[in-house]
């Protein structure tokens, strides 16, 4: 038999998710014949799958050491090795604000938020790697809840991410991003003269195969087919100038996020013709090749730079929370130099 003690930061998701948690490798199937015939049990008692746990509550599985083992994964230091080596390859990270359920960190350009393969090494398996050194968690935390990024940028935009550390914290950050509660700014160089603040409406489709996306205002222009099973992808930024160079043809700008869909800043300054100045896959051939030999730009300048939290009542320490990072050096010298 083993026991588990429901800690604060695995309080509040259901009892299916928890033992799926731990049992990682098992198909659903088990874990609900498991709760079926009571081998798995919430305080001593027969569950459904749909229990909300809470800190203190205790689950226990009667299965075999050996079942345990297969089910599980555990038994390997190999997982939690990953994550300090990525702490190790990446050093400290620049932890911007954290309390005991979120954290938000300053993602270095060039970093994955999350991996694409499983040989990848992500930012998310580096704040693990923070968290697992600084005690915050355990390697056997890991297997009952694993904490992670809740919103995503492209590897060559730096910045600021968010990351759930409990099942409080990641649900509450899930749902403020899903209902566009949490305001996000970016700061980006674009070429050519932007003079006027402006709003960008319409629709992304994406290119699966260029991993790229389109742009347009139609809804029906851009349609994906209906064999694709595709969703209307609905985007919208609000773009704010704040600095011209003329030396230079760029503008600095700011750019408030209504929606958040991948390389949607991108295509949409790209779309309106100020693409972002280093931007290989939706920006100007020409003047990219000129700047990175000129200047050394070798990525899209594109970084987010503050978020600010709604107003929340219910959660006094986050409500209202404002955080940014400093304008970075390579928008600084390129604008003003």
């Amino acid at each position: 038999m083993k026991e588990f003690s429901v800690n604060k930061a695995e309080a509040g998701q259901s009892t299916f998710k928890f033992f799926k948690r731990i049992f990682k490798n098992a198909p659903d199937s088990f874990i609900y014949k498991m709760m079926r015939r009571k081998n798995f049990v919430l305080n001593d008692s027969k569950i459904t799958g749909k229990e909300v746990l809470k800190e203190g509550d205790v689950l226990k599985a009667y299965i075999s050491d050996d079942t345990f083992l297969m089910f599980s994964g555990a038994g390997s230091n190999g997982e939690t090795d990953i994550y300090l080596n990525a702490l190790s390859r990446f050093g400290e990270p620049d932890i911007i604000f954290e309390n005991e359920d979120i954290l938000i960190f300053d993602k270095p350009v060039g970093m994955l938020t999350q991996k694409a393969s499983e040989k990848d090494l992500s930012a998310n398996e580096w704040i693990i790697g923070y968290l697992l050194k600084k005690g915050s968690i355990t390697t056997g935390d890991l297997i009952k809840f694993k904490p992670s990024v809740c919103n995503r940028l492209d590897r060559n935009t730096g910045g600021l991410v968010l990351f759930g550390k409990t099942v409080k914290g990641t649900n509450l950050l899930n749902a403020m991003l899903r209902d566009r509660t949490l305001d996000k700014y970016y700061l980006s160089l674009c070429f050519g003269e932007v003079t006027d603040r402006f709003e960008i409406k319409g629709y992304l489709e994406k290119d699966e195969r260029a991993n790229k996306v389109s742009f347009s205002e139609d809804k029906k222009e851009n349609a994906l087919s209906d064999d694709k099973k595709a969703k209307d992808s609905y985007t919208e930024s609000v773009i704010i100038p704040l600095k011209y160079n003329p030396d230079k043809d760029m503008t600095e700008v700011s750019v408030k996020l209504i929606t958040g869909k991948p390389h949607q800043i991108r295509a949409h300054l790209a779309a309106v013709g100020h693409p972002i100045v280093g931007d290989e896959k939706y920006g100007d051939t020409a003047k990219n090749a000129e700047y990175k030999g000129k200047f050394s730009v070798r990525h899209q300048i594109l970084y987010c730079v503050r978020v600010v939290f709604p107003d929340m009542p219910d959660v006094p320490e986050l409500s209202g929370l404002d955080v940014s990072i400093t304008t970075p050096d390579i928008i600084d010298k390129l604008i003003n130099d």
